[in-house]
């Protein structure tokens, strides 16, 4: 059998950029069906370790999916992580065949954990999540603009927009709301979530959609995923406070309005944040406790497929 390779693929809105390491493979594909059944072929000739490419604002998301299909191992990393290899590695220089080669070198090194094949209705409720997400975030804007505004007509154009914007936001719900009832698997997990106090069809949607992976993690796992572990930082006689970093914000935010939530009607959410608040924790350490704590009870409701039941969390 031939040496396992580690690959690095620079993933632009039109080109791909492949290297490899110990093996030498350069190459420059098309971003595009063809191109990425080319590099599909071009891969199966060797034996591959790990794919490692750099998240591009959803331009890797196809080329993921054909690598994941033909059963190879990927990584989606966050750039500024690679960034940071780079530059520990003394490498300034930034070119697209430079950066498929950090991303190699960077597979070999660090050999971070391949991400699960998950389905494709997966990815496709995530654009609808988005789209939701993008059009309440645009009809925001314009419920801010139009108390600062004087004028008739603007102030009509303006409203105009708003009703536009709440018939597409009903309309998405809808859509999304077809599309979990329509799949079993999606189903099961949306009465589970939702059967938790405070867990609305909004967070229950979004975390289907952009943490497929609970459920399959342990506690520590999906807590850091979410970007709500704490990290310490402390070094010789100086301990400072922990805090949390990284992690997947789209998730973060929606667990905040469910932990909001939660801390009115979820006895056990409830329970914890009054402890902590009569030990003194300012807010802020009281809330991410509270969101945590929601993620870890749904996490484990997913795992063990069961429903809300108190005296179980």
């Amino acid at each position: 059998m031939s040496e396992p390779i580690y690959v690095g693929i620079d993933v632009g809105k039109d080109t791909l950029h492949v290297a490899a390491c110990p093996t030498p493979i350069h190459a420059c594909l098309p971003n595009t069906a063809e191109g990425h059944r080319q590099l599909c072929r071009m891969l199966q000739k060797h034996t591959v370790a790990l794919v490692v490419m750099e998240a591009t604002g959803g331009y890797e998301r196809p080329v993921a999916a054909e690598l994941l299909a033909e059963a190879l191992p990927v990584v989606v990393i966050n750039p500024r992580q690679v960034r940071d290899f780079a530059r520990g590695m003394g490498q300034r220089a930034k070119t697209d065949a430079i950066d498929a080669q950090v991303l190699a070198s960077f597979a070999q090194i660090v050999k971070p954990a391949p991400k699960p094949q998950f389905k494709a209705k997966t990815a496709e409720l995530a654009e609808l999540v988005k789209r939701r997400r993008q059009l309440n975030d645009l009809r925001t804007q314009e419920n801010n603009r139009i108390l600062m505004i004087h004028h008739h007509k603007v102030k009509k154009s303006i409203a105009k927009m708003i009703k536009t914007l709440d018939f597409q936001i009903a309309e998405i719900e809808q859509l999304i709301r077809d599309y979990i009832d329509a799949d079993d698997d999606f189903k099961t997990k949306d009465g589970i979530i939702q059967s938790a106090p405070g867990v609305g069809p909004q967070t229950a949607a979004m975390l289907l959609s952009h943490l497929p992976e609970l459920g399959q993690l342990n506690r520590q796992e999906i807590a850091s995923m979410a970007g709500l572990a704490p990290w310490d930082h402390a070094s010789g006689k100086s301990a400072g406070k922990a805090h949390i970093w990284g992690g997947r914000k789209e998730v973060r935010n929606v667990l905040y309005m469910a932990a909001l939530a939660a801390r009115r009607c979820n006895p056990v959410i409830r329970a914890m944040a009054e402890r902590l608040t009569h030990a003194g924790k300012p807010f802020k350490v009281v809330m991410t406790a509270c969101m945590r704590k929601l993620l870890i009870i749904l996490n484990t409701m997913i795992r063990n497929q069961t429903s809300w039941t108190p005296k179980l969390n």
